[in-house]
């Protein structure tokens, strides 16, 4: 009897402890075997099955859980339909689990299909659809998750409902803490407040989060849902949304308010997260105003995107892909996003890609914007008065179609914010097509701050201005360019100005270590085009750039200057930029107006049609230092000279000063006037310690220089082997104005008529100069002079022509001068003078200073034979001793290449080198401490600054023979130094 009682007691246990597995015997609505029946019968923990013969089960009411319970269907599923009349579960407690079901036709004011409250309840392979909240605030057409409430979905889907308020698919108020975990799930066709449903507003087409519940979604498919306001996909509150590699795809979300729309997803304040290969396309916020095709993150709210793609995504207002409200205090963060195709329409239409209204922080990192399109503004990104960084970013053949000179920026546009490019960032083939749009690459807008580093920016088109970039920030702010290359950008033709850059305005740009090549504008400014604000460029190289403009002040090819402060330096290189219009000038800058202050640059191979193959001066003043023009052109090298004045560098206006110092003008060719230099009436030229070497004038004259009334002032200088090639004036013609030439050498130059070496029109002074084996083939092989000149402490020999070997025409002799020939009797000889006398010259060559001379040889009779009463320098800033000697080059007691006095001042080492050397400067030394580095044919090659102490030095130089001169305090010292690689 013990024993049978103790079996009965097991028994009972086992009941007790071991779920009941239930069975679903038909489809009826209520009684025994039916759904409503069994779950009412069963204990917590059962597991209800359906026969095999149930497929169907109709309800006319919802059938309360209350307990934990497990529902799962057979195999070839089962359908619980309640055909509109009623909700079909209300779960108040769990877990439950519901596994292999098709929910379908539920109708309630809330959670059409399921409502949960303080329950966890898990959705397995299922369907829930087609169900209704009809309430007139109804939300969760096809579940309703509320307070207390948790879900998870797995291998199902959840399609064809419909709320009034929100949640067509799934209204989650369960609250902070608790979760809905969607796997694997098709969130798809659902619909929030869109006819038949009524907007109350109408948002989270899909999903949406009431408050700060947390959403993971994983895999699956959110597509196809729409919503009245926001969120055509998804909506997401306070909490946590996570998003896994899932596709967002063809969702809509019609609110028309600027900060309504979020086609794909609306993010209100949470945190939004959006990883491992999720695809957000094809989605629509189509409101007046609507914003955020692909997603709409509002104020307060967090975004970061990670490895995804948002693609093909379409708003009316901003944001086709993106649009940012968050504001000050929170960051959105994109790395390694596709973001391409999308678009941005006409309401206004600005960020085809990513659009930030406001003060928000946006990070970029790796990945491509690319194809995006905006009816204004900003084709890739618009940022707003925030701070937006892109690191190592493709933003490519994105548009921008405004129509005004303040819209456009196809790639990026930055209205009042911070942008920082860096990380070998690409910016290509972006486009700003509007009638006056500005900034193909980007546009940086009043009050913006730009700064870019390490970056490319290749082959964007603008019509107005700025093919590269267009900067219209305005004077408080920055724009840095530092190791970028601006390169294949065009600017069209209204008017199209700056192909590289343009500035509108009095912003400042700094650009340093950067490449500006082959860019094109449609008028001026080929490579980079300035106002009236500070342009900075350092260690540069402009080149290769073309502008199109016919009109005298168009070109500018590589630089155009519109009055601002202009300033170059650093080993900049400015070379075979070239201005093709009709009448275009300056092949290498143009400048109207302002202050231009060029240094340790060289400008090489420019070429323009009328005037300034390397540079034209309209007004304003240009400092051009220690650089060079060399082989530049005004010759039909950039199409038909119309004239060609000028090929070196040409003054068109009244009003300008030019300074030359320490400079190289060699090579320079005009097919009119002035193959070096040309001046224009109204300005001074300054010229001084310059070489200007082997330029060639075609047509009127001028080889090396033409002054066309100017004041025109060349002291401590050489004009070597200049060529007026059917005119007068080889080294110089003084067609009208002042020349002031001084402790200077002209040689070896050549004219077809008149003036070898100098042709005088005009009033012309000349002191203290050499000049000697120059060559005119009718008169005046040194100088010829139409109108009075006057000659002091002079040399005029070893010239040659067909007569007036020396000199020809009026002179006024202000004594101490020696005159080889003349042999018409042309030059008035006073008391003091020496004519007729050989001059004992050595060849053209360096013997210190910044220039080459021709030595006053020993027994030479100008040796002290000049002014006593005139001590100033030589040539070469060397001192006088004794009484001076006549011409440029004082004769004994200076410092020479040799003089080993050097080395208690300065010592140079290895020599011989490979290019790499060490000068020693004395701690002794004080002051400023200058070195340039010559050829042995008297081209400048390096120039810059030392300091007391070692200086180690590297530089690229071919084999040969240089000579380095180092400058102290206004004195000279050389070195010879052999490289030999």
């Amino acid at each position: 009897m013990k024993n049978f009682t103790r079996l009965i007691t097991v028994l009972v246990a086992l009941c007790l402890t071991t779920p009941l597995l239930a069975q679903v015997t038909n489809g009826n609505d209520s009684g025994p075997g039916s759904l409503r029946d069994e779950i009412a019968n069963a204990t917590a923990g059962d597991e209800i099955t359906f026969g095999v013969l149930v497929t169907n089960v109709d309800l006319t009411s919802e059938i309360v859980i209350d307990k934990e319970l497990s529902i799962t269907g057979p195999l070839i599923g089962v359908t619980i339909d309640a055909d509109n009349n009623s909700r079909i579960f209300n779960i108040t407690a769990g877990p439950v689990t519901l596994d292999g079901l098709t929910i379908t036709n539920g109708t309630a004011e809330d959670g059409g299909a399921l409502f949960i409250t303080n329950a966890a309840v898990t959705i397995m392979n299922s369907t829930i659809s087609n169900s209704t909240a009809n309430g007139a605030s109804g939300s969760g057409g096809g579940i309703f998750v509320d307070t207390g409430g948790s879900i998870t979905v797995s291998d199902s889907e959840i399609s064809g409902n419909q709320a009034n308020r929100a949640g067509g698919g799934i209204e989650d108020n369960s609250g902070a803490g608790l979760d809905i975990i969607l796997n694997n799930v098709n969130l798809d066709n659902n619909n929030a407040g869109v006819a038949p449903a009524t907007a109350m507003p109408g948002n989270g087409g899909g999903l949406h989060v009431t408050g700060p519940g947390d959403v993971s979604i994983t895999d699956g498919t959110v597509n196809d849902n729409v919503a009245a306001a926001e969120g055509g996909g998804l909506w997401n509150g306070a909490g946590e949304m996570t998003i896994d590699g899932t596709t967002v795809d063809g969702n809509t979300a019609s609110g028309d308010e600027a900060d309504q729309g979020g086609g794909g997803i609306y993010n209100l304040s949470g945190m939004l997260s959006i990883t491992n290969g999720t695809v957000i396309s094809n989605n629509v916020a189509d409101g007046t105003s609507g914003s955020g095709g692909g997603i709409l993150n509002d104020t307060g709210a967090t975004l970061s995107i990670e490895d995804s793609e948002i693609n093909a995504n379409t708003s009316n207002r901003a944001g086709g892909g993106i649009e940012d409200n968050s504001a000050m205090g929170t960051t959105v963060t994109l790395t390694n996003v596709t973001l391409s195709d999308n678009q941005t329409m006409n309401a206004p239409g600005n960020g085809g890609g990513l659009h930030v209204t406001g003060d928000g922080t946006i990070e970029i990192v790796n990945g491509t914007v690319s194809g995006n399109s905006a009816g204004a503004e900003g084709g890739g990104l618009w940022n707003g008065a925030g701070l937006m960084t892109i690191e190592g970013v493709t933003i490519d053949g994105n548009t921008a179609s405004g129509d005004e000179a303040d819209q456009g920026g196809g790639g990026i546009y930055n209205l009042s914010g911070t942008v920082t490019i860096s990380d070998e960032t690409v910016i290509s083939n972006n486009v700003a097509d509007g009638a006056s749009g500005s900034g193909g690459g980007i546009l940086n807008d009043a009050g913006a701050t730009l700064s870019i580093d390490n970056t490319t920016i290749d082959g964007n088109t603008s019509n107005r201005a700025g093919g590269g970039i267009e900067d219209n920030s305005g004077v408080a702010s920055e724009v840095t360019l530092t190791d970028v290359e601006i390169t294949n950008n065009e600017t069209m033709t209204s008017p199209g100005n700056g192909g590289g850059l343009h500035i509108s305005g009095d912003g400042n740009i700094t650009i340093d270590d950067s490449l500006i090549a082959d860019n094109t504008a449609g008028q001026e400014g080929g490579g980079l085009w300035n106002s009236v604000g500070i342009m900075t460029i350092t260690n540069s190289e402009i080149d290769g750039n073309i502008a199109l403009g016919d009109e005298a002040h168009d070109g500018g090819a590589g630089v155009f200057n519109n009055g601002g402060t202009l300033n170059i330096s650093d080993d900049s290189v400015i070379s075979n930029n070239t201005a093709t219009g009709i009448s275009a000038s300056g092949g290498g800058l143009l400048s109207i107006d302002g202050a231009i202050t060029i240094t340790d640059t060289s400008f090489e191979g420019n070429a323009a049609n009328r005037a300034g193959g390397a540079i034209e001066i309209v007004d304003g003043t240009l400092d051009f230092v220690t650089s060079e023009m060399i082989n530049n052109d005004v010759n039909d090298l950039a199409g038909t000279a119309n004239p060609g004045n000028g090929g070196g560098l040409h003054v068109t206006g009244m009003n300008s000063t030019i300074n030359i110092t320490r400079a190289t003008v060699q090579g320079n060719s005009a097919a009119n006037e002035g193959g070096g230099l040309w001046n224009q009436a109204g300005t001074i030229m300054n010229i001084t310690r310059t070489t200007v070497d082997g330029n060639t004038a075609n047509g009127a004259g001028g080889g090396g220089v033409y002054n066309n009334g100017g004041d025109t002032n060349i002291d401590q200088s050489v004009l070597s082997g200049n060529n007026a090639t059917t005119a007068t004036g080889g080294g110089i013609l003084n067609d009208t104005g002042i020349l002031d030439l001084s402790r200077s050498t002209l040689s070896a130059n050549t004219a077809a008529t008149d003036g070898g070496g100098l042709l005088n029109n005009a009033t012309a002074t000349v002191n203290a100069v050499t000049i000697t084996l120059n060559t005119a083939i009718v008169n005046g092989g040194g100088i010829s002079g139409v109108a009075n000149t006057q000659v002091k402490n002079s040399i005029i020999a070893n010239n040659a022509a067909g007569a007036g070997i020396d000199v020809d025409g009026l002179f006024v002799s202000n004594d101490y001068n020696l005159i080889g020939i003349d042999d018409t009797n042309s030059f008035p000889e006073v008391a003091n003078d020496l004519e007729g006398v050989t001059p004992l010259l050595g060849p053209l060559e360096y013997n210190g200073g910044d220039t080459f001379t021709h030595e006053i040889l020993e027994g030479s009779p100008g040796i002290d034979a000049g002014d006593p009463t005139d001590t100033f320098s030589d040539q070469r800033s060397f001192s006088i001793v004794n009484i001076r000697d006549i011409g440029a080059y004082e004769r004994g007691g200076v410092l020479g290449i040799n003089d080993a006095t050097l080395n208690t001042i300065s010592t140079l080492y290895p020599n011989p080198n490979n290019g790499t050397f060490t000068i020693e400067i004395a701690a002794s030394v004080t002051g400023r401490i200058n070195y340039q580095i010559t050829s042995i044919s008297g081209r400048v090659v390096k120039n810059a600054t030392l300091i007391p102490g070692t200086n180690t030095l590297t530089i690229s130089l071919p084999t040969g023979m240089y000579l380095v001169n180092i400058e102290v305090d206004g004195a000279t010292t050389t070195h010879k130094m052999l490289v030999n690689k």
